[in-house]
């Protein structure tokens, strides 16, 4: 089964499971190494439980991935995010209702992508995966020409690019694969006017889960003063059941 089927039936077949079991407790969100972090998630709670597998998906399966088990978790059909105007004048923030369904559908197939240069020379570039990322986190960079010219010699497939070549490139993989560098236009509703925002879908995912430990490890704390119960305990028990316990702690019962 391909993985953009797999990732179009998690829902009604169960493929993943919410984000909350004893093992999460031990994922670090702090780490600096976010492509880890993000492969880490997806092998733990996603089909195929295997990280190999999630290592060598695109940046873009990556993401949806990452969505869809938000989506699991916190049981929703779409992303509630805050932006801000970005015209000087106005500035001002506002909220943002993205489906899930949409991005879903955004995912691109797994083939190379060919872009004309100006020059009109070709070339032929695969789409980034996880172990990309990976590489190029390690490697510390310190210009970012150097950081563009290794990014395209591990890319290209046929032809040859140069640092020159990078905004032609970037325009043409924003527009063939949106997630990778996702961005919404909308009309800011206080002074009416376009916007083009840039979300981050992976640090906006990854903060909501880390919320979700922090809350876990907070009510596992309570219960545990009270009651005497392990971790693993304390997460057998269903979360409206803990919480009940919770208020009760709270009241003085």
């Amino acid at each position: 089964m391909a993985v953009s089927q797999l990732i179009a039936q998690d829902n009604a077949s169960g493929f993943w499971r919410p984000f909350g079991c004893v093992e999460d407790l031990d994922i670090d969100f702090e780490t600096k190494d976010r492509p880890a972090l993000v492969t880490m998630l997806l092998a733990s709670c996603g089909v195929p439980r295997e990280a190999d597998f999630w290592w060598s998906q695109t940046v873009s399966t990556r993401i949806v991935a990452l969505v869809r088990l938000l989506a699991v978790t916190d049981s929703i059909d779409q992303l509630k995010l805050l932006a801000r105007c970005r015209q000087p004048l106005c500035a001002e923030q506002f909220e943002l209702d993205l489906p899930m369904a949409m991005l879903q559908n955004s995912v691109p197939d797994g083939q190379p992508v060919e872009i004309v240069l100006n020059s009109g020379r070709r070339i032929s570039l695969r789409r980034p995966n996880g172990r990309d990322l990976h590489k190029w986190n390690t490697l510390k960079l310190e210009t970012r020409s150097a950081a563009v010219d290794v990014m395209l010699k591990s890319l290209a497939v046929e032809g040859q690019a140069t640092c020159d070549d990078e905004p032609v490139l970037a325009k043409a993989l924003s527009e063939l694969d949106p997630l990778v560098a996702f961005t919404v236009s909308c009309v800011c509703p206080v002074c009416s006017l376009d916007n083009d925002v840039r979300i981050d879908l992976e640090e906006i995912v990854l903060a909501r889960l880390k919320k979700t430990q922090r809350a876990l490890l907070d009510e596992i704390h309570t219960l545990a003063s009270q009651y005497g119960w392990t971790e693993a305990q304390v997460l057998a028990i269903p979360s409206h059941r803990r919480a009940h316990y919770a208020s009760m702690i709270q009241d003085g019962r």
